[in-house]
């Protein structure tokens, strides 16, 4: 997941910054188009009630046991079953296939070679065209 060089050590080292696509592995270079993915996954729970009788009870001794239940535990397992975050990296073919279905997201069934255009170009376009219809 978004596995891509240091920006700025690539920068003072004068190489140049690429990205990696985490649907296909196409290497990305700086100024294409890419697209940032950030899934964040969390445990639901029902907002509580507190009620008197869940103020006498005893505290201490839950915790206690959920502590003891917990020690034998994976402490990533259980991170991992309250909160999940992933960020990926997609080129603009895995892109395309991960909004069409994004559970079922396979980027050997991505559309292919859709929208390959360097955005520093397309941005130019756009200030030209904005300050033609200025004048």
């Amino acid at each position: 997941m978004a596995r891509h060089a240091s920006p700025l050590r690539a920068i003072n080292e004068g190489r140049m910054v690429t990205y990696t696509c985490d649907g296909c592995g196409k290497e990305i270079p700086q100024k294409a188009l890419r697209y940032k993915a950030k899934i964040d996954i969390r445990a639901a729970y029902d907002t509580l009630e507190i009620k008197l009788a869940d103020l006498l009870r005893d505290h201490e001794a839950e915790l206690r046991a959920l502590i003891e239940k917990l020690k034998g535990m994976d402490p990533q397992k259980i991170e991992d079953d309250i909160y999940k975050i992933f960020r990926l990296d997609l080129c603009p073919d895995c892109y395309h296939s991960y909004i069409m279905d994004p559970l079922r997201f396979h980027p050997e069934a991505a559309v292919r070679g859709e929208l390959e255009f360097d955005i520093d170009e397309f941005l130019k376009q756009l200030i030209n065209k904005e300050q033609d219809e200025k004048e």
